[in-house]
């Protein structure tokens, strides 16, 4: 899952990722014709691979550009979440009670880390600061699948059609390139996206971190608030050998998978950003005082 570095520029817009992902893809192209060379003609656009529309697809089901330009909160497992994106700024931040009552604040966004215990800033060296980011972005990451398999560091393959208990899918893996993929750029993930209702349903997971493992997700009490779609997870892990994480649509239909936990959203709120005058940078900064208030209570 990667991870939203500190001081770095969150994903470029989907217009421009759909370029980045099928140039990097290599595909051959039509070198341009004479009149291109010249300068005289038109170059024509080209329309981004299947799986990458497949992908697209389930991005403005879910809501679209909505979670570029929105305030969102919600609750998990006690902390309180915010996220706020729009205009290329963005701010992640979570607020809970520690095991001595007092209130801790994290915040990443285009300017970095920060954490605050009871309203002091708490310095924070390279381990701190990675334990901090993961804890907050991994949450956010899940929580709002499809909306990240966008980012430019996604690596997309199609793995064909499938069915899950006689629906019709298409199955996605998802890997990341190492530059810009986070400390788990080597993690892999298949989705099962709706063929129809172009909905996130089912995913796959193996990961290495903490002696790494395999998970498998259903989504459950799909609702819309806001204009996103919003979904809370059955959680699985394996019975035993898994050879390939693409096969656990097989394994779930036959009831070969063990439920380990229900991975609810509560309190779910989303309110849309509007730029002021067209300056999104300088609405997101107006809001400054509120998220303040949001957070700090």
């Amino acid at each position: 899952m990667p991870m939203v570095p500190a001081r770095r520029s969150p994903p470029f817009p989907r217009s421009i990722l759909t370029a980045l992902v099928f140039v990097g893809a290599c595909q051959a192209s039509e070198p341009p014709g004479e009149g291109d060379r010249a300068g005289g003609g038109v170059m024509e656009e080209v329309a981004p691979d299947p799986v990458t529309q497949i992908v697209e697809s389930s991005i403005e089901r879910h809501g679209g550009p909505l979670f570029e330009s929105s305030r969102i909160g919600f609750t998990f497992r006690g902390a309180r979440f915010e996220v706020e994106r729009v205009g290329g700024r963005f701010r992640h931040s979570r607020r809970y009670a520690d095991s001595h009552g007092r209130s801790v604040v994290e915040v990443m966004d285009n300017d970095g880390t920060r954490k605050e215990v009871d309203g002091a800033a708490v310095p924070l060296g390279p381990d701190e600061r990675a334990a901090t980011e993961l804890a907050v972005n991994s949450v956010v990451y899940f929580a709002f699948l499809p909306f990240r398999l966008g980012d430019p560091a996604v690596r997309l393959r199609s793995l064909g059609a499938a069915e899950v208990h006689g629906a019709p899918y298409e199955k996605v893996e998802v890997t990341f390139h190492r530059e810009g993929g986070g400390v788990d750029w080597d993690d892999r993930f298949v989705y099962w996206i709706h063929a129809d209702d172009h909905t996130l349903d089912y995913l796959a997971h193996r990961y290495h971190r903490d002696g790494g493992g395999i998970r498998f997700r259903r989504a459950v009490n799909r609702r819309e608030n806001g204009g996103l779609l919003v979904q809370d997870y059955e959680n699985y892990r394996p019975v035993g050998e898994v050879a390939d994480i693409a096969d656990l649509d097989r394994r779930f239909e036959a009831g070969d998978l063990e439920l380990l936990s229900l991975i609810e959203l509560e309190e779910v709120e989303v309110a849309p950003i509007a730029p002021r005058g067209g300056n999104a940078e300088a609405s997101l900064d107006s809001t400054d005082a509120r998220l303040r208030d949001m957070l700090l209570g």
